[in-house]
């Protein structure tokens, strides 16, 4: 899958384009979204991009601008450039920047589509290949990877080109039942092993060389991505045979990594496929089931086992989707309340580790989505940590604690400085405090409170929980009565509407109920006594 930044300064255009590309192809998936070409340039040097879509006349950084930084400093990226026709002969001045392809407006859905299909064809043609090197291969071994690295990576062409070069070879496919594995070290075990935070480490290839031994011994493929991973295509006569042959390269694959002192290690299995051109599918499986590595870190995760699961992988897939949005977007906000979904779905679970197995997992989505480059990537895990070690000491966080930090880590990832991660909860709290003080005559929210202080209305309830204790509407009381009190005592010729009035009360009745509940005594009585109890 190829990755497009998208840079325009009308949000319409941003959301469609972004909405729109996945689902016109397959091919390519908007990994970034820029106002301008400042923050795309921003974007660019922290992430991987093939193609970036441009508007021309933008703010800050134009597209041409934004075109030439490309053309000197990544000129692997494809730019397109979007223009009116007004504007056409001027962006065609690009071309000195190797810009070859244009978007006119107002865009037509079928002229984006062909554009993206010409583009992805170049790309593939030109693109390396994913698992391995293609140069020079002849051997029937390396066939069989670099044939199986072609179909993970739905490259039609070198795949066709390398099914018939087997089949000069006298090389012919099994037509078995295929079931891929994914194997990969557990990053939470890796940062307690190394007391550091890494992207891939020696302990990868280290995996991935047992791996090959082992499988050099059974007949099995294996190929090493660089993600860090290492698949394992396993094939039989039938599924009971398949079931059985996992079985003995899962406990083979235990043993050794216990050996050699690796950490833990996550295997993933796939449903089986009844054909080697299937293996996409049983790649997508791997993708389903990622978010069982939450709730499974003694026993592999295995796509026909997961029933039980069924609802729990949903909804997380669901967030995933909703927090990569907003990652791209740089909404804090909405980031925040999708982290806390995702937090409470491990309710059960939850613990300090879990906290933590839970931040390593969404950085890991967001990053592999987005292709952030490592620099950013172990700047996130780092955060992650060091925020997370200043509550060790102390037991695990409260609930709204820990979204905080889950939140402020996704937040290390983002480019544009403006946007910043939830306030400090001591912040937060003297300024929701000074905000009611000013503001206890009128009738406000909690809503109205949160909007003031920038943060949305749950996380401003969880945080006077946590540091007041006591829910906002108590808080509120308590200052309202607290006040009702104060002008009674200092004036006792106040009338009580004028005192109800005063205090945020529309109605005397309401204001004598509540009055008479907190203190014990009605406004009357206590203007007599000028005490409460």
């Amino acid at each position: 899958m190829y990755h497009i930044l998208v840079v325009d300064d009308e949000k319409l255009m941003r959301t469609y384009l972004a909405g729109s590309i996945p689902s016109y192809t397959s091919k390519f998936q908007v990994s970034g979204i820029a106002e301008d070409g400042l923050e795309a340039i921003a974007l660019i040097k922290k992430q991987h991009f093939d193609v970036v879509i441009t508007d021309i006349r933008m703010p800050e950084v134009d597209g041409l601008s934004l075109a030439k930084y490309i053309a000197d400093n990544f000129p692997a990226i494809i730019v397109i450039i979007i223009s009116g026709y007004d504007d056409f002969e001027y962006a065609r001045s690009a071309i000195q920047y190797r810009v070859t392809d244009y978007l006119l407006k107002p865009l037509v859905d079928q002229n984006l589509i062909q554009l993206l299909e010409a583009v992805a064809r170049r790309l593939d043609e030109q693109r390396p290949y994913g698992f391995l090197s293609c140069a020079n291969i002849s051997g029937e071994e390396e066939l069989q990877k670099a044939l199986v690295g072609s179909i993970l990576e739905e490259n039609s062409e070198l795949t066709y080109e390398l099914f018939h070069k087997m089949q000069s070879h006298g090389i012919t496919c099994p037509s078995d039942i295929y079931m891929l594995l994914k194997c990969v070290p557990d990053t939470l075990s890796l940062f307690l092993k190394n007391h550091r935070a890494f992207d891939v480490t020696t302990d990868h290839l280290r995996l991935n060389q047992i791996l090959q031994d082992i499988c050099k011994d059974y007949g099995y493929t294996a190929l090493y991505n660089t993600d860090g991973a290492t698949y394992i295509l396993l094939n039989a006569f039938s599924a009971a045979q398949l079931t059985q042959q996992f079985q003995v390269l899962y406990a083979a694959i235990t043993k050794q990594s216990h050996a050699g002192n690796m950490p833990k290690i996550t295997v993933f299995g796939s449903k089986p496929v009844n054909d080697i051109l299937e293996l996409p599918y049983a790649l997508q499986d791997i993708y389903d089931i990622t978010p069982l590595s939450l709730l499974i870190q003694s026993a592999p995760i295995l796509s026909d086992k997961t029933g039980e699961y069924s609802d729990f992988i949903r909804h997380m897939q669901a967030l995933d989707e909703q927090i990569y949005t907003d990652y791209l977007t740089c909404n804090v906000e909405r980031l925040y309340l999708c982290v806390g979904k995702a937090y409470s779905l491990l309710q059960k679970e939850r613990d300090i580790s879990t906290m933590l197995r839970l931040g390593c997992y969404l950085i890991q989505m967001v990053c592999e989505r987005a292709r952030v480059n490592p620099s950013y990537r172990s700047k996130a895990y780092d955060e992650l940590f060091r925020q997370a070690n200043l509550y060790q000491s102390a037991g695990l966080p409260d609930k709204s604690t820990g979204i905080q930090i889950l939140t402020a880590t996704l937040c290390a990832l983002m480019t544009s400085p403006c946007k910043t991660p939830v306030p400090e909860s001591g912040e937060l709290t003297a300024k929701a405090k000074k905000y009611i003080l000013a503001h206890y005559q009128e009738s406000i929210s909690l809503s109205d409170v949160a909007n003031h202080c920038g943060v949305n209305s749950s996380y401003l309830s969880d945080l006077f929980h946590k540091t007041l204790k006591e829910p906002y509407t108590k808080y509120l009381l308590r200052i309202r009565m607290e006040q009702a009190a104060r002008l009674l005592g200092q004036n006792p010729r106040l009338k009580i509407y004028e005192v109800a009035a005063q205090t945020g009360f529309v109605s005397v009745k309401h204001f004598n109920t509540v009055f008479k509940k907190y203190y014990g005594m009605t406004p009357t009585e206590f203007n007599g006594k000028g005490q409460p109890h």
